[in-house]
C-alpha cells in the first residue's frame, strides 16, 4: 500500500517501516500534495495543531483513504471526531510493538497470532540467491533442538534437490495426492516426506511443464496440513513469483524472511517483482525480516542500502562461504560443512525463529531483531 507520510518524523517513518503492509512511501510537507498521487492509500502524519475540524476536513477530502494521527495527548472530543471519522489516533505513550499491534488489529483485523503463527516464508530477491541452502541449513539446526520441523519447496522452477540424496517424492506429486483426499492429515503426509537428519522435507516442484499448472487451494491445504502437524514449517519460496506456489506460500505464513545479496541484481530484480507482481497481492505477515547472503564487508553495496532498498530491517549478515559449491557438492547441506562463520549466523537465526514462534503462543512476543541485539 503506497503510504503518504505527512510532515516526517522518526516514529513516523518507522511504524512505516515496519508495518509489512506499507510497501512504498513518499515523504510530504503538505496535504495538497497527496493530490498529485492516486496511487496513495495510506496518509499518517503526527497530531501537532490539527484540530477535531481539521480532521472532519481531511476526511472529507480523503474519503477512501486509510489515516493515521500520532499524538502526544488529545482530549475527549478529539478522540471521538477521529473515531466518528474512522482515523486511527495512535498513542505516543504506546510502545512501538502496541502501535503496531493496534494498526494490525485496526486495519487489517489480525490479532497477535494467527493460524499461521508456525509457519516461517523464506523468499529472495533474485535467483541463486541462497534461498534452498539457508532453508535445509535452518531446518537441520532446528531439528537439533528437538524441533519437529518441515522444509517444503514451493518454488516452482528449482526443487531443490539434496545432492546424493534421492527424494522417492516430490511437490507434484504431494499435489495430486491432497488434491483427491489421499493425503488430509499429517500422519497420512508424513510417509511421503524425505527423513533427512533431524528435519523432514518435502523436495519441490520437479516438472517445469506443470510449474505454473498448480491452483491455491490444494498447497493452501498441504501447508494447513503441515502447521498442524509439525512445530515448525519452513517454506522454501525461492524468487520467482509468477505463480500460486510461491504466492500461497507468502499468504499462508506468519513470518516472511527475505534473503538479499549486495549484488546489484539484488535490487533491480525485486524491484520488478514487487512493481509487477507482488503489488497486486495482499499479504499480512506478523513479522517480516531481510538476511543478507555472501556477505562481504568490503563490497560497494552495503547493508544499510539493502535496508532502504527493499524497506526492511536487516536480520542477521551470513558472511561469504568461499567454497560453498564444492560444500553443498560433498555435504548436500551447508551447515554440514561445518563452515564456522556461516553456522553460527544459521545458529542465530534458527534460535530467533525458535523463540519467536513457540515462546510467541503462550507469552508476549519478542521479535526476531532484539534477539539478536540481545546475542550480540
Amino acid at each position: 500500500m503506497k503510504t503518504a507520510i505527512v510532515k516526517p518524523t522518526e516514529d513516523l517513518k518507522r511504524i512505516v517501516l515496519l508495518t509489512s503492509q506499507f510497501s512504498d512511501e513518499i515523504q510530504i510537507q503538505s496535504l495538497d500534495e497527496i493530490m498529485k498521487d492516486r496511487k496513495i492509500e495510506v496518509i499518517i502524519t503526527e497530531k501537532n495543531d490539527l484540530s477535531s475540524p481539521d480532521v472532519i476536513q481531511m476526511r472529507d477530502q480523503f474519503s477512501n483513504h486509510k489515516i493515521l494521527i500520532l499524538a502526544d495527548s488529545v482530549d475527549a472530543f478529539f478522540q471521538k471526531t477521529c473515531l466518528a471519522h474512522d482515523v486511527l489516533l495512535i498513542p505516543k505513550s504506546l510502545s512501538e510493538k502496541e502501535r503496531l499491534k493496534l494498526i494490525q488489529k485496526s486495519w487489517f483485523g489480525l490479532e497477535d497470532q494467527t493460524e499461521f503463527h508456525n509457519v516461517v516464508a523464506i523468499h529472495g530477491t533474485h535467483r541463486q540467491v541462497g534461498v534452498t541452502q539457508i532453508a535445509l541449513s535452518l531446518g537441520l539446526k532446528l531439528g537439533d533442538f528437538n524441533l519437529k520441523t518441515l522444509v517444503i519447496g514451493l518454488n516452482p522452477y528449482n526443487p531443490g534437490e539434496i545432492h546424493n540424496v534421492e527424494a522417492p517424492y516430490s511437490f507434484e506429486q504431494i499435489y495430486d495426492l491432497v488434491e483427491n483426499n489421499v493425503i488430509t492429515d499429517g500422519e497420512s503426509l508424513t510417509p511421503y516426506l524425505l527423513k533427512q537428519n533431524s528435519f523432514y522435507y518435502l523436495v519441490g516442484n520437479r516438472d517445469y511443464y506443470k510449474a505454473l499448472m498448480f491452483e491455491k487451494k490444494p498447497i493452501e491445504r498441504l501447508i494447513h496440513i503441515a502447521k498442524d502437524h509439525f512445530d515448525i514449517v519452513l517454506l522454501d519460496i525461492g524468487s520467482f513469483y509468477d505463480g500460486h506456489l510461491p504466492l500461497t506460500g507468502l499468504e499462508c505464513s506468519n513470518t516472511h524472511i527475505l534473503v538479499s545479496s549486495q549484488e546489484s541484481i539484488s535490487f533491480s530484480d525485486y524491484k520488478r517483482w514487487k512493481e509487477q507482481v507482488l503489488v497486486r497481492f495482499s499479504f499480512h505477515p506478523k513479522s517480516i525480516y531481510q538476511v543478507v547472503n555472501k556477505m562481504a564487508s568490503r563490497a560497494i553495496i552495503t547493508s544499510k542500502q539493502l535496508r532502504d532498498a527493499h524497506n526492511i530491517d536487516i536480520l542477521a549478515q551470513i558472511p561469504y562461504f568461499p567454497e560453498a559449491n564444492d560444500a553443498e557438492i560433498e555435504q548436500g547441506i551447508l551447515y554440514q560443512a561445518d563452515y564456522r562463520p556461516f553456522n553460527k549466523i544459521i545458529e542465530g537465526i534458527a534460535r530467533a525463529i525458535q523463540e519467536e514462534i513457540l515462546e510467541g503462543i503462550n507469552t508476549p512476543k519478542k521479535s526476531l531483531l532484539n534477539f539478536f541485539k540481545r546475542e550480540s
